[in-house]
C-alpha cells in the first residue's frame, strides 16, 4: 500500500514523495511465532540433552540400537560394589503417555528397564526401591510385584524397600515383594484392599429430563453404568470380583511378610498405618531413614562399603524435544468435556489397589 506525502528534506528538497507501506498480516505473525516456538524447543532440548549427558553416565540397557536408556548418578560412597536406587513414585499404571513427538513409557516399563539393568550389572549387589505411591491399577501393581520377584529369583540379589511419605495399597503390594522394608517415621502405609469407584448420576439425569437409550446385548452388559441404578444381582457380581482381588492382595502380603492369611485379614480392612503401627503389625522391618535402608542393603549383601547410584531414565533428543514442547504449550486451564464422560467413566470404573485419600486432589 502506498501513501503520498509532502516532506521537506534537510537539504531543502521538497516532496511530494511516495512511501510504500509493507503491512504484514496475521498469517505472518502466526508463522513467525511458530517458528520461534520450535526454535526455542530445539535449543532448550539440545541444552537439556547436553546437561543429561554431563550429569550421568549414560548406558544403553538393551543394545546399541535400543532407545531405552538408564543413567547412573552417584549419590555417595565409594568402591567397586554398587547399590542401585530405583524410584517408584506416583500412581502405578502401565499406560503410556505421549504426543506428536514421543511415547513416554509407563512407570511399570521404566522400573522394568532399571531392574534389568541392575540384573546385568555384576557390580550391583543390591537394589534399594524408594517408594512414594498411593498405589494404582491392580494389573500395574501385580506386574511390578512379579518383576521384583523375578529379579530376586534370577539374580539372587537383595531388594530393600525404603518408604517415603506414602507407600499405601498398590505401593505396599509391590513393597511386600522385597527382602526387607524400612519405613520412615512419618510414612503412611497399609491400605490393604481393593476399591472400585462407582459414581451414579441416574437420579440427576432423570430429574433433568435426560433419557438413557443405551442398547445392550444382555442384562449385565451395563453393569456399573453411572446412568442406571445397580441391582442387587449386579452388586453381588462386582463384590465377588472385589473379594477375589482382595484375597490375591492378602496372599501376597502373607507370603512376603511370612504371616498367616487369617492374621493378615485382621489388619487388611483398608485402613492406613503409620510407620510405627506398621512395624507393630509386622508389615515393615524397621523404622529409619535412607541411610538406615542403605545400611540394611549392605548388610543383606554381605558388603562393608558400596557406591550408591541412583537410576534415572535418560531421554533421547526427540523425547526431550517432545517433552519440552508439551510443557511450553500447556495451558493452565481446566476443561470439562461432557462428550468424554463415557471415556472417563471407563477409566475409573475398575478395581484398583489405591488409597483414595491421597488422590482426591489429583
Amino acid at each position: 500500500m502506498s501513501e503520498i506525502n509532502n516532506t521537506v528534506l534537510p537539504n531543502g528538497i521538497t516532496g511530494p514523495f511516495v512511501y510504500i507501506k509493507n503491512k504484514r498480516g496475521a498469517g505472518f505473525w502466526v508463522a513467525t511465532g511458530l517458528a520461534t516456538f520450535f526454535f526455542l524447543c530445539t535449543l532448550f532440548s539440545f541444552l537439556l540433552l547436553i546437561g543429561s549427558l554431563m550429569m550421568g553416565k549414560s548406558i544403553i540397557a538393551g543394545g546399541a540400537m535400543d532407545k531405552k536408556y538408564v543413567t547412573e548418578e552417584i549419590v555417595e560412597g565409594s568402591g567397586e560394589n554398587k547399590i542401585a536406587v530405583i524410584s517408584v513414585k506416583g500412581i502405578l499404571t502401565n499406560e503410556t503417555t505421549g504426543n506428536l513427538f514421543i511415547e513416554k513409557p509407563s512407570i511399570v516399563e521404566i522400573v522394568k528397564e532399571q531392574l534389568e539393568h541392575a540384573a546385568n550389572d555384576v557390580q550391583v549387589k543390591a537394589v534399594l526401591l524408594e517408594i512414594e505411591s498411593p498405589g494404582g491399577g491392580i494389573t500395574a501393581s501385580d506386574i511390578m510385584y512379579h518383576q521384583i520377584i523375578k529379579f530376586k529369583k534370577n539374580t539372587q540379589k537383595k531388594i530393600v524397600v525404603y518408604m517415603e511419605d506414602i507407600a499405601a495399597s498398590g505401593g505396599y503390594y509391590i513393597a511386600s515383594a522385597a527382602d526387607f522394608i524400612v519405613a520412615h517415621p512419618t510414612t503412611i502405609t497399609g491400605s490393604i484392599g481393593v476399591i472400585m469407584p462407582l459414581i451414579n448420576i441416574s437420579e440427576f439425569i432423570n430429574r433433568h429430563g435426560v433419557v438413557d437409550n443405551s442398547i445392550a446385548s444382555g442384562d449385565m452388559k451395563e453393569i456399573g453404568s453411572p446412568l442406571k441404578q445397580m441391582t442387587e444381582e449386579e452388586t453381588e457380581i462386582l463384590q465377588n470380583i472385589i473379594n477375589e482381588m482382595y484375597m490375591q492382595f492378602v496372599e501376597v502380603v502373607s507370603i512376603g511378610r511370612n504371616l498367616d492369611v487369617e492374621e493378615v485379614k485382621k489388619i487388611a480392612d483398608g485402613r492406613i498405618y503409620t510407620g510405627k503401627q506398621a512395624l507393630e503389625a509386622g508389615l515393615v522391618d524397621k523404622i529409619g531413614y535412607l541411610e538406615d535402608a542403605i545400611g540394611m542393603a549392605k548388610k543383606a549383601s554381605g558388603i562393608d562399603e558400596a557406591t550408591i547410584v541412583r537410576y534415572k531414565r535418560l531421554y533421547g533428543f526427540a523425547e526431550l524435544f517432545g517433552l519440552l514442547c508439551t510443557k511450553l504449550s500447556q495451558k493452565n486451564t481446566i476443561t470439562l468435556d461432557i462428550s468424554r464422560f463415557p471415556e472417563q467413566s471407563q477409566s475409573i470404573t475398575k478395581p484398583m489397589y489405591l488409597w483414595n485419600g491421597s488422590s482426591r486432589g489429583n
